[in-house]
């Protein structure tokens, strides 16, 4: 609806009348403002607020990347409930951004600060040009707003002599080359594009792609980076001999372990069953003098009616 004072008061009223039960239902939500049709000459942005929590995160997040088309969707989610990792992943799919609210006293401010940030982007659809064949991720460039970096991992075959960062800047089209830096970068640099890309293989399964060739895939990255993924694991082997070569190993008794400040004299341990044909013996007595005294002992008579 267009933003004018009677649609604004209408919106209030209703988003004052609604009652949560108790349930997060994000499909019909995102479903509905993904299918609204486009208006020429106006760049839709979805803001999509939820304090609730999710358990099909894989079919909202499939629903996303096919109903996306030209619009951006930012994600906010307020307290602990919702799922971090789904909400930053819905809004990379959706090249928007996530904002995450802690306390409800923040609201005013963060909305008012993302509010700020989304109101122009700075640049849009995104291109970079890298002179040489290069894998990068994220393959989707998402938009870049006033005052945020543009962040993009390329491992390429050779340093390229220009790189060429191009987009809509305004609704015209807009270009960047620059030489790059060079410098010996550190091992850490080429983990997070292995990181990238693994992430990629695993959104990659998300939108139909061969499970199990992306599986091997993700596989052979994490060994050849030593990471930790879903397909493999990290084992840790000391290599340094806890004796020397040739040495005789010695055995002894090693003593039981006391608590700080106790001594054997007073510290017992719990009774088993060692003993248990005395203890037999002297519940077998016991029993004999309680039968002795049930059958022995002096009845006594019920009161008859008139006799005191």
């Amino acid at each position: 609806m267009p933003a004018t004072g009677f649609n604004l008061v209408e919106a209030r009223g209703f988003i004052e009348d609604l009652e949560a039960n108790g349930g997060t239902v994000m499909a019909p939500a995102l479903h509905a403002a993904l299918a609204l049709p486009e208006q020429p000459g106006l760049f839709r942005q979805v803001i999509f607020v939820t304090d609730g929590s999710v358990g099909n995160e894989q079919e909202l997040l499939g629903m996303i990347g096919n109903e996306l088309g030209n619009s951006r969707l930012f994600m906010v989610g307020i307290g602990s409930a919702p799922n971090t990792w789904f909400m930053r992943k819905s809004a990379e799919i959706g090249r928007g951004s996530h904002t995450q609210i802690g306390k409800q006293d923040e609201v005013e401010e963060r909305m008012g600060l993302l509010w700020s940030h989304i109101r122009i982007p700075a640049l849009s659809d995104i291109c970079v040009d890298w002179g040489v064949d290069a894998e990068y991720y994220p393959e989707i460039i998402p938009d870049m707003y006033a005052g945020e970096p543009l962040w993009v991992v390329a491992r390429l075959p050779l340093q390229p002599s220009a790189i060429t960062v191009c987009g809509q800047l305004n609704g015209q089209y807009w270009e960047n080359a620059s030489q790059p830096f060079s410098t010996q970068g550190p091992e850490t640099l080429s983990t997070l594009w292995a990181r990238r890309k693994i992430e990629a293989l695993e959104d990659s399964m998300l939108f139909g792609a061969d499970r199990d060739l992306a599986n091997e895939e993700i596989k052979q990255v994490a060994l050849d980076f030593g990471l930790l993924t879903s397909q493999t694991s990290l084992v840790a082997v000391d290599k340094t001999p806890a004796r020397l070569p040739g040495e005789v190993m010695a055995q002894g008794n090693i003593p039981g372990l006391l608590p700080a400040g106790t001594t054997g004299h007073v510290t017992g341990f719990p009774q088993t069953a060692a003993g248990w044909k005395g203890k037999l013996v002297l519940s077998l007595l016991s029993l004999l003098i309680a039968g002795w005294m049930f059958w022995f002992s002096p009845a006594i008579g019920t009161p008859q009616p008139g006799r005191r």
